[in-house]
């Protein structure tokens, strides 16, 4: 099918307007990169460039007796480190960047949200690579739109899909451990069993928390364990920065977010622990996001009505902040609410644009429709499928600096 502009959707740079938007750096600059460095410390030949070495000395990796520790800090962007810095509330990160530095920029991938973004960290690999282009997919085998984190149809959580229709990357737990090396993920054990979480850590040795004091705990049970048999990786992850600046806001330098800056001080108290082990045991230590967090508005909250639901071939994918729209007649489109809350852009030039880093599969392209809505600044896109709508304080997937920027923090073995 092809697809014609319509005169009331504009140029693509628009999506670009005003510097407000910041693109994937996948060659070198972004979290992609950054297992792609792991990797190829372990002696793996990573599927994707490892970071700049303006960014990562790879030797940095390579000469750790111990190995490489990774820890993920869920949306622990970087202005809202930098506010929680400016504000005294991580006197431990504080110390660490006094001692090895200051946080190096990275970008996040598009879409900036949790299952594309940890997906990437899985498997150094751009959404393009790995096919899960967003929060919401349009899964062609079951005719539906399914919730990737869930693997299941949206408003069907008891009919889950064959995990196999999302799984194709290697990861990095699976690269190490072919290279002869010990790969370990800790994260909470909640997930273990889960669909998207055997998509991201097969390969590893599963170590499960209940609670954030048992991170650096387990860490150096899992160290201890390992002394002496060789260099391992360990990836680590902690969700709850994310969690709470949905409900209650990210701490930005402009819109201060108590629940946030204080979730980051107990991170920071996680981190202070988790640095001292790594030291001890002479591993390197990286600290990065997977992504940051905007402020929303509710009240510039754009509910998709259900005429235009209806005109549209299938249910939106995407997320709140970039929905993907399946649509065979532009002008409707043109003629909604939607170009009034978002840049609608045409798909295709969005992936010829490089936004999920370079072109995709035919099975991949069907996931994601025909145009993009990248909600402008504060705004998120909700549909209401059957129980009610709930606007958040924070939301993320877009192209903003402060969705799309993260920061590296490296601590040497030595």
């Amino acid at each position: 099918m092809t697809i014609t502009r319509s005169p009331a959707f504009g140029p693509f740079s628009a999506g670009l307007a005003q510097g407000t938007r910041v693109l994937p750096e996948y060659d070198g600059g972004s979290i992609v990169n950054v297992t792609a460095s792991i990797l190829q410390a372990f002696g793996c030949e990573p599927p994707s460039a490892p970071l700049r070495t303006d960014l990562l000395d790879p030797a940095v990796l390579s000469q750790a007796p111990g190995g490489v520790v990774c820890l993920v800090v869920d949306a622990l962007g970087l202005a809202q480190l930098q506010a929680g810095l400016a504000a005294s509330r991580a006197p431990r990160l504080q110390r660490f960047i006094d001692e090895h530095g200051l946080p190096r920029r990275l970008t996040s991938i598009f879409p900036s949200t949790t299952t594309a973004a940890l997906t990437s960290l899985a498997t150094a690999q751009p959404p393009s690579k790995h096919g899960i282009l967003g929060h919401v997919l349009w899964i062609e085998e079951v005719r539906a739109a399914c919730n990737v984190l869930h693997f299941t149809p949206v408003g069907r959580p008891d009919q889950p899909i064959d995990d196999d229709l999302l799984r194709c990357e290697p990861t990095i737990h699976e690269r190490v451990a072919a290279a002869g090396f010990d790969s370990v993920a800790i994260t909470a054990a909640a997930y273990e069993g889960t669909a998207f979480t055997n998509l991201l850590q097969r390969g590893g040795e599963f170590v499960g928390y209940q609670t954030q004091s048992q991170i650096p705990y387990l860490l150096e049970q899992t160290l201890s364990a390992k002394s002496g048999q060789g260099r391992c990786f360990v990836g680590m992850y902690w969700p709850h920065i994310d969690t709470i600046a949905h409900v209650y806001g990210p701490d930005l330098p402009e819109a201060p977010c108590e629940a946030s800056a204080l979730e980051l001080e107990f991170v920071d108290q996680m981190i202070g622990h988790t640095a001292d082990i790594c030291r001890r045991y002479r591993c390197a230590l990286l600290i990065t996001a997977d992504h940051g967090q905007a402020s929303l508005d509710p009240h510039l909250s754009c509910s998709l009505p259900r005429d235009l639901l209806a005109n549209l071939r299938q249910r939106p994918a995407g997320g709140r902040r970039a929905a993907y729209l399946a649509c065979d007649h532009p002008d409707e489109l043109a003629q909604s609410v939607v170009p009034h809350a978002s840049d609608l852009l045409p798909m295709d030039e969005v992936i010829d644009a490089g936004w999920f880093g370079g072109p995709l599969s035919p099975v991949f392209r069907q996931r994601i429709g025909d145009w993009l809505a990248l909600a402008h600044d504060g705004v998120q896109f909700l549909i209401d499928d059957g129980d009610g709508v709930f606007p958040q304080l924070g939301g993320h997937a877009g192209l903003t600096p402060h969705e799309m920027e993260v920061p590296l923090l490296l601590a040497p073995a030595d």
